[in-house]
């Protein structure tokens, strides 16, 4: 069955932790709207497995190995998401990890400071390098946008000073 509440053609979206569970599952829902789709993931035959079942969809799939935990990583991976894909419009970071103990009292701190690295430090990073190119994109976008297509400064300023809509 194809997912197709709105139009997502010619949108990029990026998963993380995009090959499996939840996160698979946003993957497959932008891709039936039409969203070419770039997946992170740390396991490699995950990955080709999660774009393998995406292949019929007919859109464009790049699967990348990137550790969310190391900031390098990151900003390599996006790099090379952009370079491939022509742009990103959307970012979801939903990669995580729990490597829970028997009890909480056996909780190891090397433990605690990997899942953090990952939950917590992971969803800085992606979104950090996301902004950095959405950033650069939208001022070339402005640079040759004209200004005949702009509105003007008042009907800027009045959008601003309306009161909020709804209750």
């Amino acid at each position: 069955m194809t997912y197709k509440p709105f139009d997502l053609t010619g949108k990029v979206a990026l998963v993380t932790g995009g090959n499996g569970g939840i996160g698979f599952g946003m993957v497959e829902a932008m891709a039936q709207a039409g969203a070419d789709v770039v997946i992170w993931g740390s396991n490699p035959k995950k990955n080709a497995d999660a774009e393998a079942k995406l292949a019929p969809l007919g859109v464009r799939v790049l699967t990348q190995v990137v550790d969310v935990s190391d900031e390098h990583a990151v900003a390599a991976g996006m790099v090379e998401a952009v370079a491939k894909m022509g742009r990103v419009d959307t970012v979801i970071a939903n990669a995580g990890i729990g490597m829970g103990a028997p009890s909480f009292s056996e909780f190891s701190t090397e433990t605690y400071r990997k899942v953090l690295a990952v939950n917590l430090d992971g969803v800085f990073f992606t979104f950090r390098e996301a902004c950095k190119h959405m950033i650069t994109a939208r001022a070339a976008a402005r640079w040759w946008r004209s200004p005949r297509s702009r509105p003007s400064t008042a009907r800027r300023a009045t959008r601003l000073m309306r009161p909020p809509r709804g209750p």
